[in-house]
This record gives structure tokens, C-alpha cells and sequence, in this order.
């Protein structure tokens, strides 16, 4: 049998299992009974596992000891949910087929279905035990939304020197705007990388009848609004992908009063780290400094991030994906799609090992399925998820088998990774290096 249709065989499987995530989902670093759950299931499946205290659950599959050579492939899922509170119905009017118990948590993102897709992979990986020519592991990651706790994943791996033995990973996301059933994995851009912002400007408060005896802050962050998108005009290339936002905002309790404070909080989006994220980065701070200083009021970075990475393909390794899955479920699966402006910590996946981020689509008007990702009306079209399922085993077991070489091509270790981002305190936490001068 091939991978996919082995993967048909557990549909049912991995259908029921993307709707009891679905039905009991936790927020960040809260998913305990998800993680109770997924080891459940892998202990019923004779899986080795461990799980990372914060950080999720580690699997590992071996193939026989005669045909392993050395090589090793890295599979993820991502597991936590959002704080939506979920619609009884979906686009078309339709009641859910499933529906959160969780007030007010919701799967509004398509982890359960990433979740259920891995599950299948796995058990399509044990029915095909004998041909896996090295080691795959299996991660389960908690907190990929709100709370990084990936880097707790990526820090047991490096004390158990697991880090430097991976030759490549694979993973896959549900795409809302995407045919259903289509599978995407572009030669370089997937997922954007991220800048996140938390601000507040100190001024003097007043009565509203009299600004000119204030210092109003929301004068300040209107000129710095402003400011914002002429900094995307005026220093960045216009053929250079850069989105920059303002989720937050906090400032006054009533009509006619100037509050003393104002907090506002966003993102900026980006594939160019090295060139347009850091000069929008300093041109940024600048700007919201020197506005804060002409408008007399003062400054807090609450939080001011240094640029994080895009999800970036490996050339090779997503040419050699798309014909293993072409050969696997024919010619009409494969799809192109734009490069997504989210972002993902696979980004840091894939820094350390080459490889590869695939889109699966599940857009399907006659199901009601195409609402927006963290969108309470947000619903995936489970008949796909056999095909990603299909999709990790097949890369895994081929690749194991290719002599691709990832070795010689860039690529950063954990630390590098929270260098660069500045993230000292992890790096004291995780590894006991202290900050550089």
C-alpha cells in the first residue's frame, strides 16, 4: 500500500482525533490535557516519547538498525488554541460539526487539525517501519501562539544532543484561503517574520476644556501613526514585502478628560530580517522617541522586539518534497500560493534544520469552511487531513532515503538563534549565558 492510501485506512482515526482537540481546546502553555491526551495515544502506539515540561512532547521512531544511516527528519505539530469565544454556526449558516466546550477557547487556528494530521503520520510511519532508513522524531509543540515555549523543546534537544543530528524537518499548516485539498510548499517564502511592540507614552493629563494646561499623549501616538506608514514609504523598497499594524490601543476613561497615559501595541511583518525589518526597526524607535520628546511626553518599551525570522524554505529540500508528494497523491494536489504575512515558530525549525513548511488547503464554500484564521466562524475541512498525514510520513520516509546533504548549507543553533533576537533572558534561563556587553 502507499502512504496515502495506508493514511486513508486511519481517516476515521485521525478525524475523530482532530475533533476531540477541537472540542477540549486549551490556551498557551495551558494545553496539560492536551499533551495527557496525545501521550495517551502515542504510549497506545508503542511510540518512545518524552514530554518536555512547557515546552510539548518529543516521539522517536526508528527504523531497523540494519538500514539506518545516521540520517534523521524532524516532524512538528503545534497544539495550543486561542481565546475566541466559537460561533454556533459556520459561513453558510450551518451548525458546526463539532463545537469547543471551552468557553470562550476555541481551535481557531487549525491546530487540532495539525494535530490529527500527525497522529495519522505516525501510525502511517509505524505500518512502514521497515523502510525508514534512520530516525524520525515526532514534536508536539505547547504555546506556538501566545508563549514561545518552543524554546524549551529546542533547549532539551541541545542538552541531549539531539539538535545537531537533524538533517531536515517538515512541517504543514491548514490555509483558509487555499482550494481544499490543494497542497503548497514554495521553493523559499512561506511565513512572514515578526516584530511585536507594546508601547506606552507618559504625558500630564487634564481637563478636557483646556488641552493647552496638558501634555496629551494621544497627541503623541496620533503623530506617531502617522509617522508609521511613512516610514514604510520612505526607507523601504516597494517591491520588498513589510506590513505594519497596531492592534491595541489604551488611553482615557471618559469623554472630557485628557488622560495622563496612552498604550498601544501592534506588529510589522516582513521576509527581509537582515535589510527592511531592521531599518524599519530603528526607524521605529526613532520615530516613536523623538515624537514622545517633541510632544513632552515620555517613553516606555514595554516590550520592543528585535526582528524574529521568516519561515523560509530550503531550495532543494522543497523541490524534492514536491515531487515525493506528487508522486505519491498525482499531479492535481500540488498548488502555488503567496507567501502568508503571519508568522510561525517553525521560522526557528527551520533556521536550525533545512527543510520544508507546506500550506494544505481546506477552503470549501459547500461546507461553510473559509472563514479567516482566528476568526470565531474559523472551521477546516476535515477530508483533508488524510493527504497531510500522507504528506509527513512520505517526506520523512523518502528523505531518509535521498542523499540530500544539508549539511554544508547555512543554518544556526538554538543560541545563535536567540542571539540574534536578543532574548538574553532565555539564554541565562536556558543555557546560563549571560548577556554580552
Amino acid at each position: 500500500m502507499t502512504n496515502f492510501e495506508l493514511a486513508k485506512k486511519y481517516e476515521d482515526y485521525i478525524i475523530s482525533m482532530r475533533r476531540y482537540f477541537h472540542t477540549h481546546p486549551e490556551l498557551s502553555d495551558h494545553e496539560d490535557g492536551t499533551v495527557e491526551k496525545l501521550s495517551e495515544e502515542l504510549t497506545k502506539m508503542g511510540v518512545e516519547h518524552v514530554i518536555i515540561p512547557h515546552g510539548g512532547i518529543l516521539a522517536t521512531i526508528k527504523g531497523p538498525a540494519e538500514k539506518d544511516k545516521g540520517r534523521k527528519v524532524l516532524l512538528r505539530a503545534d497544539i495550543d488554541a486561542l481565546p475566541v469565544q466559537e460561533s454556533d454556526t459556520v459561513l453558510n449558516g450551518a451548525l458546526r460539526v463539532v463545537k469547543s466546550e471551552n468557553a470562550g477557547v476555541m481551535h481557531a487556528c487549525g491546530h487540532d487539525g495539525h494535530m490529527g494530521m500527525l497522529l495519522g503520520a505516525v501510525k502511517v510511519l509505524l505500518d512502514r517501519k521497515d523502510d525508514i532508513e534512520g530516525t524520525v522524531y515526532v514534536v508536539f509543540e505547547r504555546g506556538e501562539e501566545m508563549t514561545g515555549n518552543v524554546k524549551n523543546i529546542f533547549a532539551y534537544m541541545a542538552k541531549e544532543g539531539i539538535s545537531d543530528t537533524i538533517d531536515s524537518c517538515w512541517g504543514i499548516h491548514l490555509l483558509s484561503t487555499l482550494e481544499t485539498g490543494k497542497v503548497v510548499v514554495n521553493d523559499t517564502n512561506m511565513m512572514a517574520g515578526n516584530i511585536m511592540f507594546d508601547v506606552t507614552l507618559h504625558g500630564r493629563g487634564g481637563h478636557g476644556s483646556r488641552p493647552d494646561q496638558s501634555l496629551s499623549p494621544l497627541d503623541a501616538f496620533a503623530a506617531i501613526y502617522q509617522g508609521m506608514e511613512g516610514i514604510r514609504m520612505r526607507r523601504i523598497d516597494p517591491y520588498t514585502p513589510l506590513t505594519c499594524s497596531i492592534g491595541r490601543f489604551e488611553g482615557g476613561k471618559t469623554w472630557n478628560v485628557i488622560p495622563d497615559d496612552c498604550r498601544f501595541a501592534g506588529s510589522i511583518r516582513f521576509y527581509d530580517r537582515e535589510g527592511a525589518a531592521m531599518v524599519f526597526y530603528e526607524e521605529f524607535k526613532k520615530l516613536i522617541e523623538n515624537t514622545a520628546a517633541a510632544y513632552n511626553c515620555d517613553v516606555t518599551f514595554n516590550s520592543y522586539a528585535l526582528p524574529g525570522f521568516a519561515v523560509v524554505n530550503d531550495p532543494e529540500c522543497a523541490q524534492f518534497a514536491r515531487k515525493v508528494l506528487k508522486e505519491e497523491m498525482g499531479d492535481a494536489v500540488l498548488d502555488y500560493a503567496e507567501p502568508w504575512m503571519a508568522s510561525e515558530s517553525y521560522a526557528e525549525y527551520i533556521r536550525q534544520w533545512p527543510g520544508v513548511f507546506a500550506f494544505i488547503g481546506m477552503k470549501n464554500p459547500d461546507k461553510g469552511v473559509g472563514a479567516a484564521h482566528h476568526n470565531q466562524y474559523f472551521d477546516i475541512d476535515e477530508d483533508v487531513l488524510v493527504k497531510g498525514a500522507a504528506g509527513a510520513a512520505t517526506y520523512a520516509i523518502e528523505f531518509l532515503k535521498s542523499d540530500i546533504d544539508n549539511s554544508k548549507k547555512p543554518h544556526m543553533t538554538h543560541v545563535e538563534i536567540l542571539k540574534a533576537k536578543g532574548a538574553w533572558e532565555d539564554l541565562k534561563n536556558l543555557y546560563g549565558i549571560e548577556k554580552e556587553d
